[in-house]
């Protein structure tokens, strides 16, 4: 049994990278991939010879040899155990049989209570042998089977001065790739064979898919854009492959994108992701300054207020729950941030992690009587004065479950931000129902410095005349219509639109077949729906861009989101297949420039802030919503929980669309949250939309549509 260890050796400190991939190992096995390679050996190597260097190794590096177990007391052990034998084993193969048992070896699971973290394998083929070492990822980057075979060289050189070298020539296996990909795609004997498995590599990660194939479709293993632009960044940042987003719509499989992608030089260097000195304070990042300016229009009121509510399906420990959320603030600066004006610039402080326990931002329901989600929903904050975020549990009358009210600024966080930190409470929560701290990976990047590093880079001036040239002479007929009409109003009613799974998986399908997202087609079809509801010849529709193009910021929680404008030009000759693939390519090729604020555009545009945006439709996804999930723990299934809607009161769009996309229960569900301008719309209105919308999707459903021209799409037959 493992705990004899700690009765016969002695416990060795555990470093924080081996505390890290540990707790990785144990969350999430999938992404702790271990590394493999393989030479074949020359005749001329002594195999008796490079059996004792092998030994003499794993002696000299005894870590290799190490085991790791969870204490009673909950503490990550460690103990080095004598001996060379656990990490040396003889294997004998006939040439057939190669490929797949590295396969099997590398996919076995890894005990690290049991089982040593390297491993090395003489296997003999029939009239020739195979060197390989299997190293796993908590040794650490110098222990990486390729820097360990130099050892060997040498200590196999010391052996025998007089001996030959130990020659050896790499094995053309990609050690992480099933052996399946290797046989029926012949991968690793070429450049472009070589870039597809990279590529499959950044898809099993970024999915949790390990079983993932070159030819699996990323969209059909649950990707979408927020993804593929993480997958992007990584393969330009770690691997120097320039990727672009049409090609991956277009090429959605490893092996099909390989043959795209460009392979453009070294890797970037990224920076050190450690976090910034938190006495400094900072200037607004581009957008966020860009947001304070329409706050401070808005008289600071609540209408970037972001009131995120939960229902807990099960019950979950309140006092365990705010201390997992303690820990996300500790580790995000932009959560414990103030804002300030001095002398009519603005800047942001991070407050000290020891000055913390002087701001109330969170409540036990026990001390939330007499508040409700709407009270808090509307609560207005003072950023110079208190945290921008506040977190308190209410004891729902009706049903007795616990609801969590997640009320935070809009100028600290992204939806990006907000799928992040729910993976890392899932993460913090488990630590602390086990009595401890959580451990993360790498620290995360300041956002801060981001802030310091935009201010200093300015706005980029090929990025801002990409946006104008696009734009110049644009007509929003919605826009121009509605500025007569309550302009100055932000009162908001809101709707639902629900789509049924039958035409959901419809609509993918649709999707798939022209080479585009769920997204690029719904937003399709509400410009054509109100193309032909008011006969619009041309619309400018405003949508939201990840604004994270340094991946080294991937990780941190911050304001990066900007918004974007595109406009669409209506053909009525043109078929609507035609039309989804312009939007789509118009839209993804755009990504890469889509660190520009629309305050930014509107002014190389030469318009002034009272004439307000430069459109009335704002079209938005909300992917893989992580808002529903569960909490994990140490026993069943964990603590679930579902988001409740807030009740819409406010906009500052005319009308903003927002696609719901939800995967519950393994089911995926969309829903199309609809909130208009009271003033400038009514709702009678806004329904006839729903129908015209809800006739197109039904008309996607059947054989035809894509090549149907625009003037003969009948949607309003009972209007």
């Amino acid at each position: 049994m493992p705990q004899c260890y700690s009765e016969a050796l002695p416990e060795i400190a555990v470093s924080s990278h081996e505390e890290n991939v540990w707790w990785l190992q144990q969350q999430h096995p999938e992404q702790v991939i271990k590394q493999l390679e393989a030479w074949r050996l020359a005749d001329s190597v002594d195999i008796s010879l490079l059996t004792l260097t092998i030994q003499s190794l794993i002696s000299t590096l005894p870590d290799l040899n190490s085991r790791y177990l969870f204490s009673d007391e909950g503490d990550l052990c460690k103990y080095r155990l004598d001996g060379w034998y656990p990490c040396l084993e003889f294997i004998r193969l006939s040439s057939g049989e190669v490929e797949a048992a590295l396969a099997a070896l590398h996919g076995s699971p890894w005990d690290s209570a049991s089982q040593p973290p390297f491993k090395a394998f003489i296997i003999h083929v029939e009239q020739e042998v195979i060197l390989a070492l299997m190293s796993h990822p908590i040794l650490g980057g110098a222990y990486c089977p390729g820097g360990l075979v130099a050892r060997l060289r040498d200590e196999y050189a010391m052996q025998a001065p007089l001996h030959p070298s130990l020659e050896m020539t790499s094995l053309s296996i990609k050690p992480d790739t099933p052996i399946s990909d290797l046989a029926n795609d012949r991968a690793g004997n070429t450049e472009r064979d070589r870039l597809a498995l990279v590529l499959l590599d950044e898809f099993r990660i970024a999915l949790s898919s390990p079983d993932m194939t070159l030819n699996d479709d990323f969209f059909d293993f649950g990707g979408h854009s927020l993804l593929a632009t993480r997958i992007i960044g990584k393969l330009h940042s770690h691997h120097g492959i320039e990727c672009r987003f049409n090609d991956f719509f277009e090429s959605p499989s490893a092996a099909a994108l390989a043959k795209k992608v460009v392979l453009n030089g070294s890797p970037q260097q990224i920076l050190s992701p450690a976090v910034e000195n938190t006495c400094q304070q900072a200037p607004l990042a581009l957008a966020q300054a860009s947001l304070w300016r329409a706050y401070a229009a808005h008289d600071f009121g609540t209408i970037f207020n972001l009131p995120f509510a939960l229902e807990f399906i099960d019950e979950v420990d309140e006092a365990v729950f705010l201390q997992a959320f303690t820990d996300l603030i500790k580790r995000h600066p932009s959560l414990r941030t103030t804002f300030h004006v001095q002398e009519g610039r603005v800047f942001q402080r991070i407050i000290p992690v020891e000055h913390l326990g002087q701001y109330q931002w969170c409540w036990h329901s026990v001390e939330s009587g007499g508040v409700s989600l709407a009270s808090e929903a509307a609560y207005q904050f003072d950023l110079s004065r208190e945290l921008p975020i506040r977190v308190r549990f209410i004891r729902d009358a009706a049903s007795g479950r616990q609801h969590l009210s997640f009320l935070v600024h809009h100028l600290v966080v992204d939806e990006w931000s907000i799928n992040l930190m729910m993976e890392e409470l899932a993460r913090a929560y488990l630590a602390r129902a086990a009595g401890q701290a959580p451990t993360w990976a790498t620290p995360a990047r300041d956002f801060h410095g981001f802030a310091r590093q935009q201010a200093e880079q300015g706005i980029h001036p090929r990025h801002l005349a990409y946006w104008t040239s696009m734009l110049q002479g644009a007509a929003d007929e919605r826009r121009r219509n509605a500025r007569s009409e309550g302009q100055g109003s932000i009162a908001a009613q809101w709707l639902e639109l629900r789509l049924e799974q039958g035409s959901l998986d419809s609509l993918y399908a649709f999707a798939r077949r022209h080479d585009s997202s769920l997204f690029n087609l719904m937003y399709t079809a509400i410009a054509v729906s109100l193309h032909k509801l008011d006969g619009l010849k041309e619309i400018v529709i405003g949508t939201s861009a990840a604004g994270r193009t340094d991946p080294a910021f991937f990780d941190t929680v911050g304001y990066f989101t900007t918004m974007v404008a595109h406009r669409v030009e209506f053909d009525e000759q043109g078929s609507f297949g035609s039309l989804l693939r312009t939007v789509t390519r118009t839209i993804n090729d755009s990504m890469s420039y889509a660190d520009i604020p629309l305050e930014q555009i509107q002014q190389g545009l030469g318009m002034t802030a009272a004439e307000g945006l430069l459109f009335d439709v704002y079209i938005q996804i909300h992917a893989n919503n992580a808002l529903n999930g569960r909490l994990p723990a140490a026993a069943g299934e964990g603590i679930r929980y579902r988001q409740i809607d807030p009740d819409k009161t406010e906009s500052i769009f005319g009308l903003q669309f927002e696609i719901m996309e939800d995967v519950l229960e393994g089911e995926r569900r969309v829903r199309l949250v609809i909130t208009y301008n009271a003033e400038r719309y009514d709702r009678e209105w806004v329904e006839a939309l729903c129908t015209v919308l809800n006739r197109l999707f039904a008309l996607m459903t059947r054989t035809g549509t894509s090549e149907c021209r625009l003037v003969d799409l009948a949607l309003q037959q009972e209007a």
